[in-house]
């Protein structure tokens, strides 16, 4: 199956009623508005899984957090890999 980004899109951070028995986002208690699931993370059009250690990633909360993973930056200031930190 392809998922379309315009299946999130339309959704995120968007009232809990967009949202609403879609499987694809879920409903923050803590803002009211629809949120990529658990282990997943929005990267500015849709709801990929977190990643695991040494995978490559651009951005803060691509990778898995509850098993300790930060997205490290290099010396340039990029985010560049996963790793336990």
């Amino acid at each position: 199956m392809i998922l379309s980004a315009s299946l999130y899109a339309s959704m995120y951070n968007q009232s809990c009623s967009a949202c609403q028995g879609n499987r694809y986002q879920t409903c923050s208690s803590t803002t009211n508005k629809c949120q990529c699931p658990g282990n997943s993370y929005w990267n500015g059009s849709m709801c990929p899984l977190q990643l695991f250690e040494n995978a490559a990633c651009s951005q803060i909360d691509a990778c898995r957090s509850d098993l300790n993973l930060s997205c490290i930056k290099n010396s340039y200031g990029e985010f560049t890999q996963c790793l336990i930190g």
